[in-house]
């Protein structure tokens, strides 16, 4: 409608045709209403007014009446109706923005508006302690784990890593990292991967280095260190920038800094920090804006959230989470922001207060500004890494 709103004259003859492609029944009825009935430009088409009539009655239930042995569009006689009146999806349309679980023992992806889970994939190679990236392109990423390659007498101990084949669906094992570690984080430009310092698997001390991996020449590279040693920080990406924010030093200080890495210049570049320090916390990027919630600093478990705005480049207090939480998996899939599972002191039946792993699901509500609890426990999360991916549910077994 955009398109023909710049030329009004000439595009609006073309809407009748483009309603033939356009599955109404298949949109909810209220944004049929609000958006499409009501709409200046289509009410002043005749053609389109009787259009818009049928699709009204057939939200009611009553569709017209087709000649026995008609065609209708993209059909093998079965449903002889205009497209406009077509409710079958295309194969496209069974897609779905999926809240992916994944841990060492399988990946499991849950619809929160269906409130339905399905396997993804058997996973009993991933190793415990991952980190795992949906790429821009939608490609699902498995880094972390202690590999031992015997053939290799420089560096014998790296990170497991692969890829998930939706299709198959199997994991593809690509080069390993070159560099064991654990508590880093992920980030990603074009076709390249970023793991972002962490702790070293062999000397247990913190790390600067970034390791960069090359997508299209499956190869790991050294790139632009850190301006400080990290671990337990967070990772995310946007507008081809990767941001590293808060972590851990090795004299266990708390730090609050972020920083930025511009690969196209090579370059570190440190930004505004956050309101509190924190570590071991969910990260985020919704909706124009990196979410941070929970974690831990020297004053114990956080339940404080904080949120920064790329356009204004500075942070802003964001509702309290509803417990004081650390290593929240942190999800915006299809528009809505969820929280999953993490570890939270609770008191065991000997009365002590001991840390727990918690594996329930939240969901921010914009319009309450609160956080809203949807599932209490989701079995799947335990010891999961989470991330949004589009997913066909149709091909998945639904669990």
């Amino acid at each position: 409608m955009k398109w023909v709103r710049n030329n009004k004259e000439n595009r609006a003859k073309a809407l009748g045709d483009a309603f033939e492609h356009i599955r109404f029944r298949l949109l909810p009825e209220k944004y049929f209403k609000e958006k499409v009935e009501k709409d200046e430009i289509i009410k002043a088409e005749p053609e389109l007014a009787k259009k818009l009539k049928a699709i009204k009655e057939a939200f009611a239930g009553k569709l017209p009446q087709t000649k026995e042995g008609e065609k209708g569009e993209g059909e093998d006689g079965e449903n002889a109706l205009p497209g406009y009146l077509n409710n079958n999806k295309r194969l496209g349309m069974f897609n779905r923005d999926l809240i992916l679980m994944i841990n060492d023992t399988a990946a499991v992806a849950y619809d929160a508006n269906e409130n339905e889970c399905f396997l993804a994939a058997i996973a009993e190679q991933i190793p415990r302690n991952h980190v795992s990236i949906t790429s821009k392109k939608n490609l699902l990423y498995v880094l972390g784990g202690l590999f031992v390659d015997e053939d290799n007498k420089e560096s014998p101990l790296q990170c497991y890593f692969y890829q998930l084949d939706t299709h198959s669906p199997t994991w593809i094992a690509l080069p390993p990292m070159p560099s064991p570690r654990c508590l880093f984080g992920m980030g990603e430009f074009e076709n390249l991967l970023f793991a972002v310092a962490g702790k070293d698997l062999q000397s247990n001390e913190s790390l600067d280095s970034v390791l960069c991996y090359d997508v299209d020449k499956m190869k790991w590279q050294e790139t632009k260190k850190l301006p400080l040693r990290i671990h337990g920080h967070s990772v995310v990406s946007q507008n081809g920038l990767v941001y590293c924010i808060g972590g851990k030093t090795d004299e266990n200080k708390t730090i609050n800094k972020m920083f930025a890495y511009n690969h196209k210049k090579s370059e570190w570049k440190e930004l505004a920090a956050m309101k509190t320090p924190r570590s071991m916390y969910g990260a985020v990027v919704h909706k124009g804006k990196i979410i941070v919630v929970g974690g831990v600093n020297e004053d114990g478990l956080l339940g404080s959230c904080e949120a920064y705005d790329f356009g204004t480049s500075k942070w802003e207090p964001f509702p309290e989470f509803v417990q004081e939480r650390s290593s929240v998996n942190l999800v915006s899939a299809a528009g809505v922001l969820y929280a999953v599972g993490g570890f939270a002191v609770q008191e065991n039946e000997d009365k002590q207060c001991v840390p727990s792993e918690i594996t329930d699901i939240w969901q921010y509500e914009e319009d309450k500004k609160q956080w809203t609890g949807m599932i209490r426990e989701m079995r799947y999360a335990a010891g999961a890494s989470c991330v949004s991916m589009r997913l066909n549910a149709e091909k998945m077994p639904k669990l």
